[in-house]
Order: structure tokens, then sequence, then C-alpha cells
């Protein structure tokens, strides 16, 4: 079993994301899903843990790739910021059929800062919310998955 961290949207906001690592306790490794990419070499730094991320509409000179698919413990992940799919608030399709084209298990995206726990089919759909700058009415937030023998679970962690 495999504890995955998952924060999005951090804008450089370097205590918040010592905040969302306080928070999460032991985990194995952290999703990155932009908006600063850059902030993924900080939490690399910070934690010591494997940080795999995505570019988001806000990082222009980023070397980060703009999907990942990423398998552990047996769960395809499907990493995106969600800009080239035209993500918005409940309307996630097209980023949806991507991931259902690559037979992933799960869809992350970051992009609307406004946190999201849904599925379209078998796919579950996590949007782990900005712990910067939160959209929507929704409080800053980041996510926990955890991934076992193929099955995923996730959870949304609101900071305050």
């Amino acid at each position: 079993m495999k504890r995955i961290g998952v924060i999005s949207d951090t804008h450089g906001n370097l205590d918040a994301i010592k905040t969302c690592v306080s928070e999460a306790g032991k985990v194995d490794a952290w999703f990155h899903l932009g908006d600063f990419s850059a902030d993924a070499e900080e939490l690399n730094k910070l934690t010591g843990l494997p940080v795999y991320s995505v570019c988001g509409n806000c990082d222009y000179r980023s070397s980060s790739p703009e999907e990942l698919n990423v398998n552990i413990e047996g769960v395809k992940f499907l990493l995106m910021h969600g800009h080239e799919y035209s993500v918005a608030f409940d309307d996630t399709l097209r980023a949806c059929l991507r991931a259902e084209e690559l037979e992933c298990d799960m869809l992350l995206y970051g992009h609307t800062h406004i946190p999201e726990l849904s599925s379209y089919g078998r796919i579950q759909v996590l949007n782990p919310g900005s712990p910067v700058r939160p959209l929507g009415g929704s409080k800053p937030s980041f996510a926990i998955v955890t991934a076992d023998n193929g099955t995923v679970k996730a959870q949304l962690i609101p900071l305050c």
C-alpha cells in the first residue's frame, strides 16, 4: 500500500506547501499538478520523497510534461493540470475521455482551484483544489490518495 500526497496550484507559496506536508503525515510520494511546477522541486527538497509533476498554464519555462502516466501499486494515474483540456468545474469531459483512452484508473487535475472527488464511469476523478488560492467558495485544500494492489481511494483534506 502506498499513500500519495496530491497538491496543485501552489503558486510559489512555500508556507502552504509546508502546511500540506505537515498535515499529510507519512506519505510515500507526492503528485504536483502544476502552477508552479518549480514548487515540485521545493517539495522534493523539503520531503526527500519522489515528486511526480506536470506543468500548468503559469509554468512558462517548465521542463515538466503537460501530462504524465504513473503506475503505482497496480493503479494507473493520469496527471495533468487540465488547461489543455479546457477543464472547468463540472466540465472535465475531455480530460476524462483522455484518461479513458489511456485506460487509467484515476484522473488527477488542477487548474480550477476547486476541489473535486467524483467518477466518470470506472475512472475516479480528483482535483485537490488549491492550498493557496481556493475558488468557488472552497477552503484551502490538498488530497491524499491510497493505492493498494490495483485499488485506489482518495480523500480531500481541507486546511482550515
